[in-house]
């Protein structure tokens, strides 16, 4: 292990961390596109964007395979590299500054990029802030064996299921009541104060699902109108989504998948050093298990024309789906690293996956322009299936220049400032050689 505070050689880098970081930055525009594209659509396609035919088509493979995956992945490798970080050692000169107080200054310029992510590229559902808060708390379990991060990886995740139910029965509570006040109504009885409220929350959550016609149509036109009023119709919701959200949902989610990151590393799944037999078992369980959920979750959703009770049922589920599906991801991903097959195909994901902080913010980039008042305004204007053209086109740009951009460039342009300021220094950025990185299979210990 180099004493050298500087980033990881890329003879150091982890090969199928790099790969896995590759796919899960594509692919978690499968789902933000969505929100990108299209208003109040993400969960309930009966909203915008079309639901029969393609459309449906797309939402169901979306929502079989991808929902929440993508995302899951990628938190699962922010765990595992904020380990690995953590385990480089430092210099012992005087005045040089610590691992620690490194890494807490890498995770809040995290924290910065994800408020640029989220209010300057207009992108509601950035992922990067969440990831710098918790990043913060994640510091505490560095230490913690692998048997206990696994565990308490595991009850974390369980705190957003334990809310939704709470939300769950909060809701059947406004139902039940609200129910009773429509009974009253029709026998032609006035109506008592708690009655009406019952009507009215019952209305509000209601409309918060499914909104009117009239209001999304507002939704995209302030979106699509100018940058400015795009950037003020945008910035409460991105508000709500970083603190009421977040402290409800996201912190835990994102903790409990990042403990379970750091326990994979350190048991080789992350890094290719497990056997065929362990990803298989992943993969086999992960998609048994995951699939049953996420198929008794859509025939409930289309049984029922996206109803909101229907929905609300989905939310209590949703992490019994998402999780086993993303450890399966986890499954097939070890087993074609292992597979001699598609060599290429792995190296390019690779570089993708070292570029991963660039490729995410150019995704925002390029969809604020395409979308936004910013350029083009094109937001509301695509049917749901439509809007994988866009995400085919930026991913084949993606794919091609990642690797040229690491032939000639040792970092990505957000890495090389990430790590600049992170070390206090100006990081080396051109490279001598034209040389393709190499791609490690074990760790820098």
């Amino acid at each position: 292990m180099s004493d050298d505070p500087t980033p990881v050689r890329r003879a150091d880098r982890i090969g199928m961390l790099d790969t896995t970081r590759g796919i899960a930055v594509l692919g978690i525009l499968l789902m933000n596109i969505v929100g990108f594209g299209l208003p109040e659509a993400y969960e309930d396609p009966t909203n915008w964007g079309g639901h029969h035919g393609v459309n449906l088509l797309t939402w169901q493979i979306n929502s079989l395979f991808f929902e929440g995956t993508m995302r899951g992945l990628f938190t699962l490798l922010f765990g595992a590299g904020a380990l690995l970080f953590l385990q480089q050692t430092t210099p012992s000169d005087e005045g040089a500054p610590s691992r620690t107080k490194l890494y807490y200054r890498r995770t809040i310029l995290l924290i910065g990029f994800g408020l640029f992510n989220a209010y300057l590229l207009l992108w509601e559902g950035d992922i990067l802030f969440y990831y710098g808060v918790v990043g913060l708390f994640l510091y505490l379990f560095r230490k913690l064996a692998t048997p206990r991060l696994l565990i308490l990886g595991f009850l974390v995740l369980m705190v957003p299921t334990g809310m939704n139910l709470l939300d769950h029965a909060d809701y059947t509570r406004v139902v039940t009541r609200a129910e009773s006040a429509e009974m009253a109504q029709r026998a032609g009885e006035p109506l008592t104060g708690q009655q009406e409220s019952a009507l009215s929350e019952l209305r509000e959550v209601r409309e918060d699902h499914k909104p009117a016609v009239e209001k999304l149509e507002y939704a995209v036109e302030q979106i699509a109108r100018s940058y400015h009023s795009a950037f003020r119709y945008l910035k409460q919701r991105t508000f709500y989504w970083e603190t009421t959200f977040f402290i409800q949902y996201g912190f835990a989610e994102c903790l409990g998948m990042m403990l379970l990151g750091m326990a994979l590393l350190r048991t080789g799944i992350l890094t290719g050093a497990a056997s065929s037999r362990t990803y298989l078992s992943l993969m086999l369980a992960g998609y048994a298990i995951g699939l049953s959920v996420n198929l008794w979750e859509m025939n409930r959703l289309l049984g029922t024309d996206f109803s909101v009770e229907a929905i609300m049922d989905t939310y209590v589920t949703y992490d019994l789906g998402r999780v086993p599906m993303t450890f399966g991801h986890v499954g097939l991903i070890g087993l074609l690293w292992l597979s001699p097959v598609a060599m290429k195909a792995k190296r390019t994901l690779g570089h993708v996956g070292q570029m991963a902080l660039t490729n995410y913010l150019s995704q925002s980039i390029i969809c604020s322009f395409l979308f936004t008042g910013a350029g083009l305004g094109l937001f509301g204007r695509f049917e749901r299936h439509e809007l994988y053209y866009i995400v085919a086109a930026i991913w084949i740009m993606q794919l091609a220049w990642s690797p040229w951009w690491l032939q000639r460039f040792q970092f990505g342009p957000a890495e090389w400032l990430w790590r600049t300021l992170t070390y206090g220094k100006r990081q080396p950025m051109r490279i001598a050689t034209h040389s393709v990185p190499t791609q490690a299979h074990t760790p820098s210990t």
